[in-house]
């Protein structure tokens, strides 16, 4: 015997629910969704594209003629004129010129995906009595790695 055999199901009548059969019969429906063309489907798509690329030019525009100082120099640069060239690691200014270089200790670069990459500090940030901060060739040894044991002497000369 099935499970189901003792159970007795009771079937409701669903006119009360649904229109019946007859009325729909004279009514040609074509789908239940609202029909919206391809046409106006595409020109909305195209608006909201619009009005998503303009704002987002707003942005960047405003974005752009924010201003910054140069920490040497004091001299006030916008960010859309690119002339700002790096940021401190010590004393966190922004700075254009007055740039001692990229440190060369062990503590201050990292490996990222193949390359080496090394925080860059302000000449008033570093020793100006090594020569390595005063030579100009984008190194430095900054007042915290200057103190490791394990950087060669020819960085500490002075």
């Amino acid at each position: 015997m099935s499970c189901c055999a003792k159970k007795k199901t009771r079937v409701e009548h669903l006119e009360d629910v649904f229109e019946p059969r007859s009325i729909l019969k004279n009514k040609r429906c074509k789908t239940i969704y609202p029909l919206t063309t391809s046409r106006k489907k595409k020109t909305e798509n195209k608006l909201k594209i619009n009005e998503k690329s303009e704002n987002r030019k707003k942005f960047i525009d405003k974005f752009n003629s924010e201003i910054l100082a140069c920490g040497g120099c004091q001299e006030l640069f916008k960010i859309g004129d690119n002339a700002i060239q790096t940021s401190c690691a010590s004393c966190d200014k922004f700075f254009h010129c007055h740039i001692a270089g990229a440190c060369v200790g062990p503590n201050c670069s990292v490996i990222l995906n193949g390359e080496k990459h090394s925080l860059k500090y302000c000449l008033s940030c570093v020793n100006p009595y090594l020569k390595i901060n005063i030579e100009g060739n984008g190194q430095c040894l900054c007042k915290k790695c200057e103190d490791l044991s394990d950087i060669p002497n020819y960085y500490k000369d002075v």
